[in-house]
Formats: C-alpha cells, structure tokens, sequence
C-alpha cells in the first residue's frame, strides 16, 4: 500500500467531524478523520524510505491529514539538523492547524541534541509575524527550553509577542502557564510587572495557570490579583 492508500484505508468519517469541532477554521473537506496513533504509524512506516522523499516533495498536500503525516515524517527523519530544518522551512508554510503543529513539534526529538543550533531559528520563526510560524516557534520554545535549557530572557522576549491571532496567543498563554510550574520566580515576576503585552494574553495566562493541578492554591489565589 501507498501513503494515501492506508490514509484512505484509515478514513474515520465521525472522526473526521470531531476534528473538525477542534479545528474549527479548517474546511470540513480537507479533514479525512484518522486517529494519532495510525497517523504516526503511517509517518514512522514510510520515513526514510524512497515514498516517503516522494512524499515530502508533493507539497502542497490535500488534506490535515497528509500535512499531520508530513509534519511527523520529519521527526522521524534521521537526517542531519540542517535537512531537518530545510524540511521545515518548506512545511510551515503550509501549515493551517494547531493540531497539526503541535503535533509536528512534539515529534522533533531531534531537537533536544541540537537546542543551541535550533534556538536562533525558532526565534526567527517567531519574529515572522506570520501566525503558524509563531505558533510553531512558541510550542518549541515551551517543549524543548523551559527545563534545563532555560533563560530567563526567553520570557521576555516572548512576552513581547503581540498577536490578534487567537491560536498564536493561547500558546502564548500556555506557554506562560507551563513557565509557572517550572520557572514560577521569573514567571511571577513578569505578570506582577505587566510584562506581557497582549493584555488578554496576560488574563489568559493566568486563567490557565489556575485551572492548572500542578499549581498550588495560594500561588493560584496570588495570580487572581494580578489579573488586568
């Protein structure tokens, strides 16, 4: 079977119209309704593979589905970084989703060997403007940079980030809530001083942080005074 013969065979019809629930600013018609894990399955089956290249080369794909796949082939890749990078320089653009962005970022493994290669380019997807880009820079920098590899200046300049995109501010503000379990000192410092200047970026930052269980009740109870 061929890549679009198992999505095919893969087609989940009430599925597809949950997605759509979740992906609400995508065309019904481009979703084809195909689970996580069969689409990792199908990215892992033909990565690597002669299909596969063809695959990455048919840019523009049809449907979220093939994108999803598309996003996820590149994780799998084992390329070096700067293909790697190439390959994403040609996706994003094509990217409409936050599934399928999300998905793409989770899967870059490759990443967590390369962080002060990839850092400056994922900035620079950020400073683009363009919103699957911030997008995708934002969940990059909340999945691979606020443990170990953290500084306190990537809050800073994230902060700054001014959207009217709704998807670009909540990973903006999930960015901020994740950043207030594991970077709470810097974190409260920013909100305290009004940092952030998407007002309702800063709210709904501290929306999430308390609807958070990894978040204590009197930091929780602190954070509502804070709200604008």
């Amino acid at each position: 079977m061929s890549i679009y013969d198992e999505i095919i065979a893969n087609c989940d019809e009430k599925y597809a119209n949950f997605s759509h629930k979740l992906i609400p600013n995508v065309d019904r018609n481009k979703i084809i309704g195909i689970r996580m894990p069969m689409l990792k399955k199908i990215a892992k089956k033909y990565a690597n593979t002669q299909e596969g290249e063809v695959f990455l080369n048919s840019l523009p794909h049809k449907s979220v589905d093939e994108n999803t796949i598309h996003g996820l082939i590149i994780g799998y890749l084992k390329k070096d970084i700067n293909i790697i990078v190439d390959c994403l320089d040609k996706f994003l653009p094509h990217i409409d989703n936050w599934a399928t962005c999300d998905a793409t970022v989770a899967n870059l493994k490759i990443f967590k060997s390369n962080l002060t290669f990839i850092k400056p380019i994922i900035i620079k997807y950020i400073e683009t403007k363009k919103d699957y880009y911030q997008r995708f820079g934002i969940v990059c920098m909340l999945t691979y940079f606020l443990d170990d590899n953290f500084k306190e200046e990537d809050l800073y300049f994230l902060a700054l980030v001014n959207s009217d995109n709704y998807y670009v501010n909540m990973a903006l503000a999930w960015y901020f809530s994740v950043a207030m379990v594991k970077q709470k000192d810097v974190c409260v410092k920013i909100l305290k001083q009004q940092k952030i200047k998407n007002i309702w970026v800063h709210n709904k930052a501290i929306q999430k942080c308390c609807e958070s269980f990894r978040i204590d009740e009197k930091t929780k109870k602190y954070l509502k005074t804070l709200k604008i």
